[in-house]
């Protein structure tokens, strides 16, 4: 099982948050890299870092932590290979974990290989029911990892996988139409050329700038990160 885009959903352009958000409160260079992360994968594109078999488990893996992002057009596992391929994490790791691009693949593999020991197919093969049972498990150290293929022991599963619902969430949220969403606005600190940053002065829990958008919609249940 893959996740797969539904463009249907997303070519309704959900609003935006520059859309929400006066243009001089915004700069034009970050309104450019707004409107990047708003644009719909491509999910014929070939991944940089990793093969076609480890994108496939990490589309499906990500398909049952956080179903809705093919909403908004985001293949998040592309994304997540491409900051691979780049070398642009979060800048740091677990100990007992090897650098963000070697543990991506070395638990992907891992992942193919305890669902090879459990279930007789590849992880991205399996149902959805399969798929959570796994994963549960392996959020709970309560799967053993197989000796062969299997480069990751139970702990460093269960670290991996903490590390990539967090980049998978970061990615996510940083998607302008999910800004808007909740209602966050913080990157609007100001953008007029030659003037400094004008800074928030309403603070205060509940408060809110007089130009500040209100959220656009509650976030549906499907949303929820395992």
């Amino acid at each position: 099982m893959s996740s797969v885009l539904r463009t249907e959903a997303a070519a309704a352009h959900p609003p935006l948050c520059t859309d929400l958000v006066p243009a001089d409160r915004v700069s034009g260079r970050l309104r450019e890299a707004l409107a990047e992360r708003a644009e719909i994968d491509d999910i014929s594109g070939a991944p940089r870092s990793m093969s076609s078999v480890q994108i496939e488990a990490l589309r499906a893996m990500l398909a049952r932590v956080l179903p809705a992002a093919g909403d908004y057009g985001m293949d998040l596992a592309l994304r997540l290979d491409r900051m691979m391929d780049e070398q642009d994490g979060n800048g740091w790791r677990y100990e007992a974990l090897p650098t963000d691009p070697e543990a991506y693949k070395a638990g992907l593999d891992t992942l193919d290989a305890i669902a090879q020991a459990s279930n007789g197919r590849r992880f991205a093969d399996l149902s959805g029911e399969e798929q959570d049972s796994l994963l549960d498990a392996i959020q709970t150290t309560q799967v053993v990892a197989p000796t062969v293929a299997a480069p990751f022991d139970a702990e460093q599963m269960a670290l991996w996988f903490e590390e990539v619902r967090s980049d998978a969430v970061r990615h996510y949220v940083a998607h302008p139409a999910i800004m808007a969403r909740i209602g966050y606005s913080g990157f609007a600190n100001g953008g007029r050329a030659g003037e400094g940053f004008a800074g928030f002065r309403e603070i205060g829990i509940d408060r809110r700038e007089s130009w500040e958008p209100q959220p656009v919609g509650t976030t549906p249940a499907r949303e929820a990160v395992r």
